[in-house]
């Protein structure tokens, strides 16, 4: 219903027969939280960052950033010590 398209249309995209318009590509990563990369397979990578940051980082950046967002706080703080210790 969000897409709105038809649940046969849907069923196309699913089985291959059609592939979506870029609008509903960019309808669905906004549904899922995540990015036309993403959906397409472009990328392993499902949380988007911010796209100004993204435009700064390297595609390591870019998916170290996603992973650590991924961990609970305490290894999040885990894994700051680490890099921040390699900083000596």
């Amino acid at each position: 219903m969000k897409l709105n398209v038809s649940q046969k249309m849907i069923s196309a995209y699913e089985n291959g027969k059609s592939e979506p318009s870029i609008a509903i590509l960019k309808k669905i990563a906004n549904i899922f939280c995540t990015s036309v990369d993403y959906v397409i397979g472009y990328t392993d990578i499902r949380e988007p960052i911010d796209k100004i940051a993204q435009s700064k980082l390297s595609e390591n950046e870019c998916e170290l950033l996603n992973k650590y967002r991924l961990l609970p706080q305490k290894q999040q703080n885990i894994a700051l010590g680490i890099i921040l210790g390699l900083e000596k």
